[in-house]
């Protein structure tokens, strides 16, 4: 809660021209929480920053709708800059994302979470996502056995070399 009281703060003084409150807020926000919440963000209504917005990363550029869940280091990331007038990620509203989740907004476009979709933790998201969908990351699954100290039997055709580090 903490710590969206201090993003509120940095936005509030971004858009009234206090550029060094702004700052002064997010870097305090970083250094408590490990989170770097850009003050450009536009926040259109309740945000709940899960376990205290530990570690989570919001690009400038970011749009996030009314009733968002964002879980722990969480990051959402566009490839432009932040002052480029209409692209970024648009969150809807009632949209959850899970722990770890990273959404990359790929560079001259708007990439949108429709309203009330869930990024499962892990997840990847790199393109648009529908309204009320579920994305989940690609399950983990055992690639072979330990055989003996730095030895690896792998158990399909990919071609890793078979001592670990």
């Amino acid at each position: 809660m903490i710590a969206l009281h201090l993003w509120r703060l940095s936005g509030w003084c971004h858009r009234r021209g206090f550029s060094l409150g702004a700052r002064l807020f997010k870097t305090l926000n970083f250094l408590v929480f490990g989170a770097i919440l850009e003050p450009e963000a536009v926040l259109e209504g309740h945000v709940n920053l899960s376990h205290r917005g530990l570690g989570v990363v919001v690009h400038g550029s970011t749009v996030v709708g009314d009733w968002v869940q964002i879980w722990q280091y969480a990051t959402i990331a566009a490839n432009d800059d932040k002052t480029t007038p209409g692209v970024g990620v648009r969150l809807g509203r009632g949209v959850v994302v899970g722990a770890h989740a990273i959404i990359m907004c790929p560079k001259g476009r708007t990439l949108t979470i429709g309203e009330e979709s869930v990024i499962g933790a892990g997840a990847i998201v790199v393109d648009d996502v529908p309204a009320w969908s579920v994305v989940l990351p690609e399950p983990s699954r055992i690639v072979g056995r330990r055989a003996a100290a730095g030895q690896l039997e792998r158990s399909d055709s990919d071609s890793a070399p078979q001592n670990a580090p």
